[in-house]
């Protein structure tokens, strides 16, 4: 039997998303660990190490999320580049509802999201209504996740939608509250309307402080790794800490009172 011979096809390069921490993502939190698994356990072979050079090279021009619903657009070896879609399989509107009451009804794990940090408890949840918080299936054909890609490539997830997933990944890595938003249950759905809209506010009321100053550590720990930093503790733990101590003071200054700058 005669093989068949394939021609080498080289990515154009492209200036696009660029992964930063794909190689650290299996020794991130466990939300990250557990990203890192779902697409292993999809059996992609060799497109999975292709899709994790593509997101690493900046192969993905465009990337834009909208809930469940996540489009790219990927450079590959043609003139033109190629359009690709996900769409993950999200909580119908009982579901949401149930899930989002429990959420609401238990502050404290609510709080940890908004510090990006994501409970254990919040899987179960999901799990319970029938629908996974990180992508499932380990047959083509049998994902939780629906894909289509303009290549000619027939395999499904192919190397474009891959680099989308590690990409997606990395973001999963620094907010978890992403996969909430992935199956349909934005965080903000989560937050009475005063309160998601604090930060953006310059007159929020002292009242919405502990949720400005949640939001502050969220910001700082997504800035990631600094490589010129030479501190004692990292560095985005001094910098919350910053952001703990000016923010009262910012406040009062904000609202006329006499402050100490010293």
């Amino acid at each position: 039997m005669s093989r068949r011979h394939y021609p080498v096809r080289i990515p154009r390069p492209a200036l696009g998303i660029r992964a930063q921490e794909l190689r650290t993502l299996s020794r991130k939190a466990w939300w990250a660990r557990r990203w890192v698994a779902s697409l292993e356990a999809m059996r992609l072979g060799p497109r999975l190490g292709r899709g994790r050079q593509y997101a690493v090279d900046g192969q993905v021009v465009e990337l834009v999320m909208d809930g469940p619903h996540v489009e790219a657009v990927v450079a590959g070896s043609r003139p033109d580049p190629y359009r690709a879609e996900l769409d993950f399989t999200a909580l119908d509107e009982a579901a949401s509802e149930r899930v989002s009451a429990r959420l609401v009804a238990e502050p404290m794990l609510l709080a940890r999201v908004l510090v990006d940090d994501l409970p254990t408890d919040i899987e179960e949840m999901f799990r319970a209504e029938g629908v996974p918080l990180f992508p499932s299936g380990g047959e083509p054909g049998r994902y939780d996740v629906t894909m289509r890609c303009s290549c000619p490539d027939w395999s499904r997830p192919c190397k474009h939608l891959a680099a989308m997933l590690f990409l997606l990944g990395e973001e999963v890595a620094r907010r978890p509250a992403t996969l909430l938003s992935l199956r349909g249950l934005p965080l903000e759905d989560l937050l009475p309307r005063e309160v998601s809209d604090a930060p953006r506010r310059l007159d929020a009321p002292a009242a919405t402080a502990g949720f400005a100053a949640a939001d502050a550590a969220a910001f700082i720990r997504r800035l990631g790794p600094v490589p010129s930093w030479r501190g004692t503790s990292r560095c985005s733990e001094t910098l919350a800490r910053m952001a703990a101590r000016v923010q009262p003071v910012a406040r009062a200054a904000a609202e006329g009172e006499s402050v100490d700058l010293r």
